[in-house]
Parts: C-alpha cells; structure tokens; sequence
C-alpha cells in the first residue's frame, strides 16, 4: 500500500495546492509511523520540545527566491502529509510557533546553514540565501523522513524517523564541497537533494579567442603544422590560442575583468582550454615544453597553460585588484587540469587561479590509477592554488550498462575532501533504473563524506526497493564487482561511447543480473496482496529497473551477434555459416532497435535519447560482400596498394618519424608510446604499416568515383585489439562540393589478437551525385601489446 505522504505527493500540482491551503481541520493525508531513525544534531534533553508538527506559520523573507518557495512547497506537502495541516506563509510579524529566515555572515561557505530554537520560533540562518533551502531539506529528511531517491514522483519515500522536534542546542551543518553539481540533472533532485552551482569552469576559450579577434590580431592565434585556421566559435574543434604571446594574456584578462563588472556577484570566469589538443607547434612553445615530459602516456603541457594562467591572473588580481564580489566573496579563474595539462605543475600555482582537476575516479578499480591518482591530488592542493576543484565523470548514459562503482565514489570524495578539495561537479546523465542509489548516494556523500558509506547504501536499497532490497543490492552489486574484476588497465573515460563496451559483460553474469531482477519482482508482487490492487511503489521501481536492463540485455545480443558475424566473415567460414549468422544479426538489430523506440517512447526514467544514440558499425556489407561476390576485372586506383615507403618525417617536434606512402596520410594525436613501422607481413622491405601505441590515428584518402559505378574496398592485415581499443574503417561519399552525401562504418575489427593476415574485400556501388569516397582506418584506444598491422591497402572500380 502506499503511505500518506507518497500518495499526497503524487497528486497533480494543482490539488496537491489546493490541500495546503485548505482548512485544517481536513487533512489530505495521514499521518505516518514513526519509527527508529538515527539523530544527526546533538540533542539536550529538556521538558520542552518544539516538534516539527507544532510549526504554524512560516514567515518567509523579502523576495524569496524560486529555489526557496519550492523548498517551501515541499516543506507544506509534507506537514500535511504527517498532521493534516500545513502552516500559512506569512512575510512580516514576529508570531510563536513559526520559522523564520534570516542572513547571517559566519565565514562558512556552500550553502551551510544553522537552526537555533528560541522557546517556540525557529530561525533557519545562512550565510547564503540557498542555505535556507539547504536547512528546510534538512528539516524534512530528520524530522519528517523525507527522501528523494531518484528524480520523479517514485523517486520519492517516507522513511521512519525517532525524532519529531527541533533540538534545543544550534543545529549547524556544513557541507565540505562547497560547490556540488552534476549535469545535466533534473532540477527537483538537485534541490532536493542539496546541490548547487557556484564556479564555472568549461571549455571557454573559444568564446575568449574568437573570429572578430583572429582578424584584427592572427598572432593570437596557433600555428599548428604550419598554419593558421581561423576559430569558428566551438569549444570541441578552435585551436588554442598561442600561450606564449603576452598578448593573449592581455586578451585574457580583459575577458575576465569584462565578466566581472558584467556581473558582479560572479565568483569566477572560467579560462579552460578548449576541448582538444590542438596547441601551437612552433618553435616558441616546443621551446617552453621541451624537453618533452609525459604522463599517462600524454604530453604534459601543464607548465605551458598554467604558466599562461598565472600571468592572467597577476593581472586580473594583482594589478587590477579584483579579488572580490561586492559582497565579499573571493573570486577565482577556473582552468580545467585536463588531458595534457592534467599533470601537476613544477611550477608554483597563482593563489586565484583555480585548477580543475578532471579524472574518471570510476577507474580507481586499478591499483596503481589509484595511487597515481592520490598522488596527483596532493600534488595540485599543495600547488599554491588556494582552492582546487574536481571534474569527475559518473556517467551514467551513455553506457548501457549498469556502470556501478560506489565504492570508489566513496573512497574518493573521502579522500579529496581530507586533501582540501572543496569543488565538485561531474558529468552524471542519469539512466536511473541502471544508475541505481548512484546520483542519491553521491549527493550524501558530498555534503558530508565522513558518512558510513555502506550504511547508507543499506538505507537505500531497504527503503526504496522495500521486500526487494536483498535481490535488488545484488543486482547492483554484481555489476560493481564484475566491472572492477575484468575491467582491465585504466585509461581516460575507459570505454565510453563505445559501441563494444558491452563485450565487458559476459551473457551468464547478465544472466545471473537478471535472475535478481526477476526475483526482486517476485518478492514485491507477493507483498503487494489483494485483489486487484494496483502496482505498488516497490513493484514500479524494480520494473524501471527490468525495463532498462531489458535494453541492456538486447543490446548485448546486438553486439554478440555483429561481433560473430564479423568473426566467421574475416575467417571467410562456409557461406551457408555467414549467412545463418546474418540473419542473427538482423533480428537482433530489428529486436533492439524496437525495444529502443518503445523505451524512449514509454519510459519516464529513460536517460535523454540523445545519449545513447552511438555510431554503430554494421557489418551487413562485409558479408554480402561474400555472399555476393561476383567475378570480374578490379581496376586499382591506388597508387600502391603495397603501402610503400618513400620517406620517413615528423609531423612536428611532437614526433614521432612516420612513413610517407603514396596516396595515404596520416592524421594523430601525439602520444609517448605511438609509432607507425612497416608490416611484419609486406612482401617487400619498408612496405604496409604497423600501428601501435596510438592514442588516435587515423590513415585516410580520397578517391574520385563516378555515380551508380560498382567499387570494392580492400584490406589485408593482421592485428591485436583488446577492450577499448577501437579499429574501425570509415566511408564517406561526398559531391562535387566535398558535403558528405552518405556516410557508414561497415567494418570494425573485433576483440581478438590475429596472428595471420585475414582479407577484407567490401564492395559499394557509388550513391546518386557522388564524385569521390574518402575511407579513413582509425585506431584509437591501444593498450600495451595492441597493434594493427597493414600490409594492403586498395580501391579500385569492378567491371
């Protein structure tokens, strides 16, 4: 059966307004049991209590603000829901028995808050006004047993609480991150739950450095192998600006300043780089970054950007002294601490710069990620900066999995909040059925880290899932346990938006994931007795559950069946075998494609769409490409389809020396361990290419093509790839005006180490309007021992 307060909270906005301001002598619902709930304030007995229940007016402050009117909604819903009455809102006067707000400056940051009892008034104080909404969630969760598990009305539950009055001595709390967001969020659950904003710090130098100002000053600008590119206002693919010019710095800083006189109350402006590596190449920075360092198999190029931040700053704090808010709140430039520039500096760190430290702590599976991780903490909180933040990345969508590392959530905010890191904010698009207690657990965690991590897990599973706790903690659990056993090496963000990822769930661990499903529903129908009763609470939870792990399950079965079929047509099994394991591939592509559309279309906890609509490979043409090969005369239209070598150069100081073949070009992304050698299997010395310790490559040309002309693609090699490493061809067909037409992936090499060369012919026949087809090999991802070894590559026209 559901409780008073779940139903009354259920109610459409507008009767559940019309129950708070109905008389009182006709409550909306009834009132709930009470039963042992742990006491977080410390309390002093005495012959009078003010209970929560006794409160009859809420004076609320001049203009509150839509944060605290919710809070206030909550607050009435809830009085109503336990003593079918709810307190009148007033905003002036000083009656007995009421709650009251007030600002009070006590150096304490974050939202903190303190409620004191004076006989019967209540005064919630704050240094902030988000603090009053901080203190009235605080309210509700100790005295009332709120909870807001999940985002949505089933997210919500009454659970038993001992106390039902205020404490006689102040009730302080302080949160140790002051800053505590995930994005996106729902809006409800993030205020319900405590979380707030306060610094930014994205990608922003795009905004900074822009076309207006490449025009009237291209020095600002990176040279990156030799040229130019003017910005075209995107944080993901501008360049960065030339750090070395003192230029930039005045730019910079006059952006900032611009900020804040824009805004005054702003607390920061964010100065991070944008979202990739493309750095100057010429010789005044290889001089600030040799020589070279790396870490974590990347440059460090910390030195460089920090060292730009601290000039930026010097000027923004130092000579234009804008070290505060007009209400005396410190102010700070944000830089994100990210992939080249995520090591510590040797450099000491301006106090007003703030570093971000960005890191998948979900990686902390793997012993030395872990250490290393430690280390580098300690290293940034003892740079000079006086405050250091952290970007995690809890994701959530777009894994289809259940991605579940609570272990690691609460080891590691435990210890970045004993190291003095007080900023939070981490990626988090909720997938809620698979995320589990993860957005609930984390918030807790955030506001007070020194929690008993498994005792509020306990809180979870028995209060939300009720007769299903058991089954439904395992479920979760096995997750856990299975990602941090077979995971593998850490690397950045490991497997994300990658279509294999769900190759690290065997079928009998998803088997047994979901033989606690199906034991969780069998456990919450029996509960649920009589007839024709309704769907409780605890039945609609583990069926959000059972629907997403659905979509896991058939994806799963997608990829098993496209990896099979990849398999049998490299190892050009019988005919009769390929096409069987076609037909496999089709129905589980139609079985999951249906299931996503219903999902998306039905579910309320689906994460966005837009989150798990990855770029698939489809191995449909490699296999017709068998089935239907026909015989026939192949003109090449390579060059060399041997792969050559005429020469070997560096792209630039970043190495390393790459063959020249003829035809081809190499386009990556430098890391310590990448090389490019000749094939181990070229039937001539310096030929074909052998690719390893790639970050991210990409081996690409164009080819001209004649509209409805029949073409086939060749590759022939051999190679090593594990989980995460991804080897993929790309097809693209562009017009007259190089615009993409048609583009596809029908090839991406399975999981496997394959000693001996397998043959890849794919045949095409040119789309309507096209007039040249670039293919692209792309590796990225490799892993010690890794490789792709090619010792062909040809395309040519079938007659």
């Amino acid at each position: 059966m559901f409780s008073g307060a779940f139903v009354l909270l259920k109610l459409a906005p507008a009767l559940a307004l019309a129950c708070i301001v109905a008389v009182w002598a006709k409550p909306c619902a009834a009132v709930l049991d009470q039963r042992a709930q742990s006491w977080k304030p410390q309390q002093m007995q005495g012959s009078a209590q003010l209970r929560i229940a006794e409160i009859e007016t809420i004076v609320l402050p001049e203009q509150p603000s839509a944060q605290l009117r919710a809070a206030v909604d909550d607050l009435l819903l809830q009085l109503q829901a336990h003593t079918g009455a709810a307190p009148k809102l007033v905003s002036e006067g000083r009656p007995k028995h009421a709650l009251y707000f007030e600002l009070l400056a006590d150096g304490r940051e974050g939202g903190a808050f303190t409620i004191e009892r004076e006989r019967s008034r209540v005064t919630i104080r704050s240094a902030e006004r988000a603090g009053w909404s901080h203190a009235l969630y605080a309210i509700m969760s100790e005295l009332l047993g709120a909870r807001w598990y999940w985002a949505g009305d089933l997210g919500y539950e009454s659970v038993p609480v001992t106390r039902s009055y205020f404490p006689n001595r102040a009730w302080r709390e302080t949160p140790a991150f002051v800053q505590r967001r995930f994005y996106p969020v729902n809006t409800d659950f993030a205020r319900r739950n405590r979380l707030n904003s306060v610094y930014s710090f994205n990608h922003n130098l795009a905004k900074v450095f822009n076309r207006e100002l490449f025009d009237s000053q291209p020095e600002l600008f990176s040279v990156v192998n030799g040229y130019r590119k003017p910005p075209r206002g995107s944080g993901g693919t501008d360049r960065q600006p030339d750090f070395t010019q003192a230029a930039a710095v005045e730019v910079a800083a006059q952006a900032a300043l611009r900020h804040f006189e824009a805004k005054p109350e702003s607390h920061s402006f964010s100065l991070s780089i944008n979202d990739n590596v493309l750095f100057d190449t010429s010789e005044r920075t290889e001089a600030i970054v040799s020589p070279l360092r790396y870490f974590r198999g990347r440059p460090d190029y910390t030195d460089l950007v920090f060292g730009f931040m601290n000039r930026v700053a010097e000027r923004v704090f130092d000579q234009a002294g804008a070290w505060q808010t007009p209400s005396g709140q410190d102010r700070y430039l944000t830089a994100l601490s990210y992939y080249w520039t995520e090591p510590a500096p040797s450099i000491p760190i301006h106090p007003r710069v703030m570093p971000v430290l960005t890191s998948d702590r979900a990686q902390w599976h793997d012993p030395d990620y872990r250490q290393e991780d430690r280390d580098l903490i300690r290293a940034w909180v003892h740079s000079g900066a006086e405050r250091v933040a952290t970007w995690d990345y809890y994701f959530g969508a777009p894994y289809p999995y259940p991605r579940q590392f609570n272990q690691w959530i609460a080891e590691s905010l435990h210890y970045m909040a004993g190291e003095g890191i007080d900023v939070f904010f981490s990626q988090l698009p909720s997938f809620w059925g698979l995320d589990g207690a993860k957005a609930w657990f984390s918030s807790e965690l955030l506001w007070d880290p020194q929690q008993d991590a498994s005792a509020l897990l306990d809180e979870y599973y028995d209060n939300f899932f009720g007769p299903a706790s058991q089954p439904m903690r395992a479920f979760y659990q096995a997750a856990e346990t299975y990602r941090n056993q077979h995971e593998g090496q850490a690397d950045w963000i490991k497997l994300y938006k990658d279509e294999a990822s769900i190759a690290l769930f065997t079928p009998a661990i998803l088997q047994a994931m979901r033989g606690y499903v199906q034991r969780a529903a069998e456990l919450v129908r029996a509960a649920n007795t009589g007839p024709g009763t309704a769907p409780s609470r605890f039945e609609q939870r583990v069926e959000v559950v059972s629907q997403a792990f659905r979509l896991t399950e058939l994806y799963a079965d997608f990829d098993q069946s496209r990896r099979a079929l990849v398999a049998a047509c490299l190892d050009q099994v019988a005919v009769a075998r390929v096409a069987a394991l076609l037909e496999t591939y089709q129905a589980a592509d139609r079985a999951y494609r249906a299931y996503f559309e219903h999902y998306f279309a039905n579910s309320d906890y689906a994460p966005a769409r837009r989150h798990l609509e990855l770029e698939q490979s489809n191995p449909e043409r490699l296999a017709r490409s068998l089935l239907e090969r026909e015989q026939g005369a192949f003109d090449s239209l390579s060059e060399d389809p041997k792969l050559q070598h005429q020469s070997l150069r560096a792209r630039n100081f970043l190495g390393p020396l790459l063959p020249k073949v003829p035809g081809w070009f190499l386009d990556y992304r430098a890391s310590e361990h990448f090389k490019v050698e000749a094939s181990l299997h070229a039937q001539q010395a310096d030929a074909g290419l052998r690719v390893s310790g790639a970050d991210i490559v990409s081996i690409f040309r164009t080819f001209p093509v004649d509209s409805g002309a029949r073409y086939e693609f060749r590759l022939r090699g051999s190679w090593q790839v594990s989980l995460d490493n991804r080897a993929n061809v790309h097809v693209a067909w562009l017009n007259a005006e190089g615009r993409t037409i048609e583009s596809e992936v029908p090839l991406r090499l399975p999981i496997e180490h394959r000693t001996d060369p397998a043959a890849v012919a794919l045949a095409f026949v040119a789309p309507e309007n096209a007039s040249q087809v670039r293919f692209r090999v792309v590796v990225s991802r490799q892993y010690p021992g890794d490789f792709l070894d090619l010792s062909e590559l040809d395309f040519g026209r079938l007659h």
